[in-house]
């Protein structure tokens, strides 16, 4: 229930006996109900997590969330909930990094993704950098998983997080099994 509607504000006290009045205060407040009603549940509808599902693709659109098609509804109302941070971070490593970590799941220690940025800031420490201003990223993945289908992914993922006047590259390579130790005792 909204404010209004818990504490309605009352006439002022010329209008207060009026019996027309009274009843034209009473209608609207008849007519007001439901739109107070809809903005009291505003906050259900605009929340990716409590959104009902026939909500969640008209929350993508206004959010402007980067979602690709057969992605689960978890993965989608995870990709609403953290459209701001990526919209404030849109074309920047940082970026790239915080959507493959909470989206796509690449993080330490099974994976390792690697951004060589080349319009960061260069200091004396670094290596000299490299001719050309090409991104290239790349990540590292466990022994066993699809390495084409990794590469598509990356793939789509910095082509969104890359501005448009740098060309990319992306390379995935995967990590080798340790021996097993019990193999080699024998």
């Amino acid at each position: 229930m909204s404010a209004y509607s818990a504490r309605p504000l009352p006439l002022p006290a010329v209008y207060g006996h009026g019996t027309v009045a009274l009843a034209f205060a009473a209608a609207i407040g008849e007519a007001m109900a439901p739109a107070e009603e809809r903005i009291d549940g505003l906050d259900a509808v605009l929340d990716p997590w409590r959104a009902p599902p026939a909500f969640l693709d008209w929350l993508i659109r206004i959010t402007g969330a980067r979602v690709e098609p057969g992605w689960p509804e978890g993965l989608r109302r995870k990709a609403v909930d953290l459209a701001p941070r990526l919209a404030a971070h849109r074309g920047t490593p940082y970026g790239l990094l915080l959507e493959a970590r909470e989206i796509h799941g690449w993080a330490p220690p099974d994976f390792a993704l690697v951004v060589d940025d080349p319009g960061r800031v260069f200091t004396h420490d670094d290596p000299v950098p490299r001719a050309g201003r090409m991104l290239t990223v790349t990540l590292t993945a466990p022994a066993g998983e699809d390495q084409r289908a990794l590469e598509s992914r990356l793939t789509r993922l910095v082509r969104a997080h890359c501005p448009a006047h740098l060309p990319f590259k992306v390379t995935v390579t995967l990590a080798h099994k340790a021996p097993d130790e019990r193999s080699q005792q024998g």
